[in-house]
């Protein structure tokens, strides 16, 4: 894959491209540069400031400021690690990390904060910690992105996941249907379409996307979900609440349509993690509550989202309403 080809690096091209007037913008944060996928940018409205994507990726001075309660490690993924990159904090379920590569920077990442490793031998190390495991029955690969791996490291993923007979599920956290679709196609460059099949044929395949506002979503999408759907997959999504993104009753009810008019079921709207550098994007819970009822009160129950915050050391989700 040719970065610059898929992919703004650069505040000035991107600013170029959207027909924006040049800004001086710093990335607060080197660890955490600037990158959006160039489909991904092609959804935001030309001309518009206020787009509410381009909030979604656009560093801001907002996240040079230090804010009391907002940490590097908001949801306490440092004492949940077994190994390097694994981590376990719901019985029977364990979470990896393979790569932390993501196909868009997203300003409010709660792993933001976090060293970027690159573990030439994780393979080996799961394979390890999962032969030690057997109350181990879901796998989720989180990241970064999952599936930015190349095809041979997520296929020598995949390899070792299917050879474990306590693993009934496995369930994949992206951004690509919406960022990167082409990783996932059919008959896309570059794809993992063949490695998803073959989980769908051996194991429960659970893909959750994380789109955060309907605009993010288009015919690219629709035919990721719709080829998913005809290998067996369960398509679930992933919201966060995000203030100057998405929140608002109308776009939250406008998105939980949408998703499903491509297949896809609602299942958490996250509150805010407070990850460093993030604060801007909170919107109270006072505030928020009042929201989730009008999207209660304006959907069919099977289309509104578990309303949810992660809190350190807790065994699930808590629900906030």
């Amino acid at each position: 894959m040719n970065k610059a080809d898929s992919f703004f690096t650069s505040l000035k091209d991107l600013y170029a491209y959207l027909e924006l007037p040049p800004a001086d913008i710093k990335v607060s944060n080197s660890s955490f540069s600037f990158l959006v996928s160039r489909h991904f940018a092609s959804k935001i409205q030309k001309g518009d400031l206020n787009d509410p994507l381009l909030h979604e990726i656009l560093p801001r001075e907002e996240e040079n400021l230090a804010v009391e309660g907002f940490s590097d490690d908001p949801v306490g993924d440092l004492e949940s690690e077994k190994e390097p990159g694994i981590l376990q904090k719901y019985e029977g379920r364990a979470l990896i990390e393979p790569t932390p590569a993501c196909s868009l920077h997203c300003r409010f990442c709660f792993r933001r904060g976090e060293n970027l490793r690159v573990n030439t031998k994780f393979v080996e190390e799961l394979e390890a910690w999962l032969a030690g495991s057997p109350e181990i029955h879901e796998l989720i690969l989180s990241g970064g992105d999952p599936l930015m791996l190349s095809q041979k490291a997520f296929n020598s993923l995949v390899q070792i996941a299917l050879q474990q007979e306590p693993l009934r599920t496995i369930r994949i956290h992206t951004r690509l249907p919406i960022s990167l679709p082409s990783r996932i196609l059919k008959n896309g460059k570059d794809s993992h379409f063949e490695a998803l099949q073959k989980i769908a044929q051996t194991k429960k395949l659970v893909f959750v996307s994380h789109v955060d506002h309907p605009n993010e979503l288009d015919e690219s999408s629709k035919k990721v979900f719709a080829e998913l759907k005809e290998i067996g997959a369960t398509l679930l999504n992933q919201t966060t609440l995000l203030k100057g993104v998405n929140d608002s009753p109308a776009t939250l009810v406008e998105l939980s349509f949408a998703l499903f008019n491509q297949g896809v079921l609602p299942y958490y709207l996250h509150q805010l993690d407070h990850a460093t550098g993030v604060a801007h994007f909170e919107v109270p819970d006072t505030e928020a509550l009042e929201m989730m009822e009008k999207v209660r009160n304006a959907l069919p129950g099977y289309l509104v989202p578990r309303f949810v915050r992660e809190i350190t050391g807790e065994k699930s989700k808590h629900p906030l309403l």
